[in-house]
This record gives C-alpha cells, structure tokens and sequence, in this order.
C-alpha cells in the first residue's frame, strides 16, 4: 500500500519495527487531528523556496492531489514527480531522491 517499489527485507523490518513501536496516542491522534488540520492559511506565507516530492505511485497523496491542492497554496514550490515510486521515497528511491535534493539546493 505504501510503496510503488518493493522493499528489501531489512527495510521492510525496519518500517514495520518503527511503526509498532508508536504509542497508541500518536497512533490515534494523526486520523483525528494531523489529517483534518487546516493549514491552508499559513503556508501561503513560506517566502523560501520549496521542493515537493511526489511519489508518482503514492496512493495517500498522489501527484495529482498535491498539484491541485497544495501547490496553489504554496507560490514558491516546485513539484517534482518521482516515477514508480510510492509513499516511502526516501527507502524505495535514496539516490533519486539525493539528486533532487542536490540539485534543487544547488539552484538556490
């Protein structure tokens, strides 16, 4: 579900480890308030650049979604579509999402 790239075995008992070891609190918090917040009027005063990656596979929040909601809200971000890839860039991709990273810091 998270990812557009399998996972190698140690990564994957990596995530899975991280994620049973969250308190039920936090657990249960992100469905109730994380994902409900209303942040649409604050981020429309970041005044620094920004660099949205997008996992092109991501079922939470696809390419699209971000596109069309977030990047109207942000005037100085760049989306960049990382093909293939799911929720959990930075395990499924590294080195791709390193050379965004590089280059878009170079650009500044």
């Amino acid at each position: 579900m998270l990812t557009g790239r399998p996972l190698g075995d140690a990564l994957r008992g990596q995530v899975l480890e991280d994620s049973s070891r969250a308190a039920e609190a936090a657990r249960s918090a992100w469905p109730r308030q994380g994902m409900v917040e209303d942040f649409s009027g604050s981020v429309g005063k970041i005044d620094v650049p920004v660099l949205v990656l997008a996992g092109g596979a991501d079922r939470v929040d696809p390419p699209q979604v971000l596109r069309e909601h977030l990047l109207p809200l942000v005037p100085t971000a760049t989306l960049v579509e990382l093909d293939g890839v799911g929720r959990l860039s930075p395990l499924e991709a590294p080195d791709l999402v390193a050379r965004h990273l590089g280059d878009f810091l170079c650009a500044l």
